[in-house]
């Protein structure tokens, strides 16, 4: 987790870095990018039974999108990706050693208004927006060891790989948050490298109604999806507004 950490702020300081070139306004860009990310459940929901401590979760996540830039200073950028994300626990549970990974795979729809940074080498912007995720599959690997001891509510905590999808809610709603920087490739005007910087967390619960169980100490907290990552892809300038 350090480690990621420590890349996406050196990712951060060399996009920032000093120059300036202008984006051309009235232009449409169309991309494809793909990337790392490291992701957390916030607030964990082991449904009554004893919690586990988090590990470093780390995902992929790819897809198209497209970016119009109204002027010199503000965009509007769209696009469609599918995101791995989820959650990797492991500790002791009752007095076995447990390990949980919950893996969550989302189609995710980020509509993000782009403003310019002024004194920068190359087009840099910074997004920002609402994030729509929609569930297409989740899957919890459970495996507890060395204890024969029932778990408090043990239907929920099964033994092996498990489809969970009706645990949790198929829409989730995330404000996401980028920065982004745009590389010419070959001195070709059209074609250039993306690099993007961005983290998204989730504003609702994401268990299910009938799986919103109170945790050991009789108290709910509500689940929220949280992700940072590294993006790298292509983007092509389709059209351009001739004045």
């Amino acid at each position: 987790m350090k480690k990621i950490k420590l890349a996406l702020l050196s990712l951060i300081t060399l996009m920032l870095s000093s120059g300036l070139q202008a984006q051309q306004e009235k232009s449409l860009w169309l991309d494809v990018r793909a990337g790392i990310n490291t992701s957390l459940i916030l607030n964990q929901n082991a449904y009554g039974n004893g919690e586990l401590d988090y590990i470093t979760t780390l995902g992929f996540t790819a897809g198209p999108g497209a970016s119009y830039f109204l002027t010199d200073l503000w965009g509007i950028n769209a696009s469609f990706t599918w995101a791995k994300i989820g959650q990797n626990y492991s500790g002791m549970q009752n007095s076995g050693d447990a390990t949980r990974k919950v893996k969550l795979n989302y189609i995710e729809v980020p509509l993000l208004a782009m403003r310019k940074i002024h004194g920068t080498k190359q087009p840099t912007w910074v997004a920002f927006g609402p994030e729509f995720m929609f569930l297409s599959s989740a899957k919890q690997d459970y495996h507890r060891d060395n204890d024969l001891s029932p778990l408090p509510n043990p239907i929920d905590l099964k033994e092996g790989i498990t489809d969970v999808k009706k645990y949790y809610k198929p829409v989730d709603v995330a404000l996401n948050l980028s920065l982004n920087k745009m590389y010419d490739l070959y001195e070709n005007s059209k074609l250039r490298l993306l690099i993007t910087a961005n983290m998204a967390i989730g504003l609702t619960d994401i268990n299910s109604k009938q799986y919103q169980i109170p945790n050991m100490h009789d108290k709910y907290a509500g689940s929220h999806n949280f992700y940072i990552g590294i993006k790298a892809g292509l983007m092509y300038r389709a059209f351009v507004k001739e004045e």
